[in-house]
């Protein structure tokens, strides 16, 4: 029979990817993970909002404790530097946290793609850790079934994730909140809701759930009864117009729509554009707000590449819609990815200090932007 047949291949497919992911990934895991990286004193000031000489101080008088020490002799002391958990403890120490400082509640931003590898999940994963490097509360919400974002945290769908670890208990009506899947991350304020294969399963099965909200609000709903522990909330969702991505649509502050500066790219991106079109039509589905859309521009290549005239082309006929700040190409996530690592969890395995500065660099006008111009002001800062 066919759906024997169908079942054998599902089965063959899970079992070689599970073999798969274990040599691949060995004992990867959430837990295992361990954030390497630490941060000189000078990049600390800045990261928390106060002089070097106010941290050296609270050190000397025994108000702060000091870092641990790289190499320490009669001659020549060397500092490791501080963790990103040591710098969260001196932003309380000094009363320097974003939400301390300004009046926040949680926005959220869905970063979908009218298709695949348009660096979509990869740019949504480093903005989250990002924004945990400046001090925000944040939650990183993965709706795709593919769970590429899921594993640069460590949560692996073959490995270490269950369907009950996802949303998709709640869309199908059979939890109340989504506290029951929210996870940790190796990243301090940073927590996670993994995703797996199954979610899939939202396409074919919500439509007919014994359902409290319309089907299109349910992860709206979900959302609610969690966001107020989070500044920000980031959805990384699949690259289709399905159920998935109307939920994700409806439930957002902003909408960045993750676009390659290529041709076939710009058509997915009207495609997507379509979507949200008839969401708000005045014969749409029924809405509780409007979000804020924009186009994410990425894969930029150099000032006379094509993509740059491609670019040139979308701020023309999406006047407006493009952010001024693109993700440019960098073989530096690429690189990462092969480690399932970000660039932002990068230590003494990094690249050559200058390929890692420019790819920091292109991150941070990008998600500068996306702050300083879309999150702050529906906080009413400027």
């Amino acid at each position: 029979m066919l759906s024997e047949q169908m079942q054998s291949c599902i089965d063959s497919y899970t079992k070689w990817a599970k073999a798969r992911a274990e040599v691949k990934f060995g004992n990867d895991s959430p837990q295992s993970r361990i954030l390497k990286r630490r941060f000189g004193i000078n990049e600390a000031a800045e990261m928390i909002g106060v002089t070097r000489q106010a941290i050296a101080k609270a050190e000397d008088e025994g108000r702060l404790p000091k870092p641990d020490l790289k190499e320490s002799n009669a001659t020549r002391t060397i500092r490791a530097g501080y963790t990103l958990a040591q710098i969260d403890f001196m932003r309380d120490y000094f009363q320097k946290q974003p939400y301390q400082v300004m009046e926040t509640s949680s926005i959220v931003i869905s970063v979908p793609g009218g298709k695949g590898g348009c660096w979509k999940t990869s740019t949504t994963v480093h903005f989250a850790q990002w924004l945990s490097l400046k001090g925000f509360r944040v939650c990183f919400l993965d709706i795709d079934p593919q769970a590429h974002g899921s594993m640069y945290f460590g949560y692996h769908p073959e490995l270490n994730t269950t369907v009950d670890d996802t949303i998709l208990p709640f869309m199908l009506g059979n939890k109340d909140d989504l506290t029951y899947c929210v996870k940790e991350t190796a990243w301090p304020k940073l927590d996670i809701i993994p995703s797996n294969l199954q979610l899939q399963r939202i396409e074919s099965e919500l439509d007919s759930a014994d359902i409290e909200y319309p089907a299109h609000q349910m992860l709206q709903a979900g959302i609610q009864t969690i966001r107020d522990h989070y500044d920000v909330i980031i959805i990384d969702g699949h690259p289709d117009l399905g159920m998935g991505t109307t939920n994700m649509i409806c439930a957002s502050d902003a909408v960045l729509i993750a676009t390659s500066a290529e041709i076939n790219d710009m058509n997915s991106t009207c495609q997507l554009m379509g979507l949200i079109r008839d969401i708000y039509a005045p014969n749409g589905l029924s809405t509780t707000h409007e979000p804020h859309v924009r186009v994410l521009p990425t894969k930029l290549g150099a000032e006379h590449s094509s993509s740059q005239a491609n670019l040139k082309d979308m701020q023309k006929f999406w006047n407006g819609m493009p952010l001024d700040s693109g993700v440019f190409f960098t073989d530096e996530v690429g690189k990462g990815q092969r480690k399932m690592a970000t660039i932002y969890e990068q230590a003494e395995d990094r690249g050559t200090p200058a390929a890692w500065k420019r790819a920091t660099d292109i991150y941070d006008a990008t998600f500068s932007e996306i702050l300083n111009t879309i999150v702050k002001p529906m906080w009413g800062e400027e």
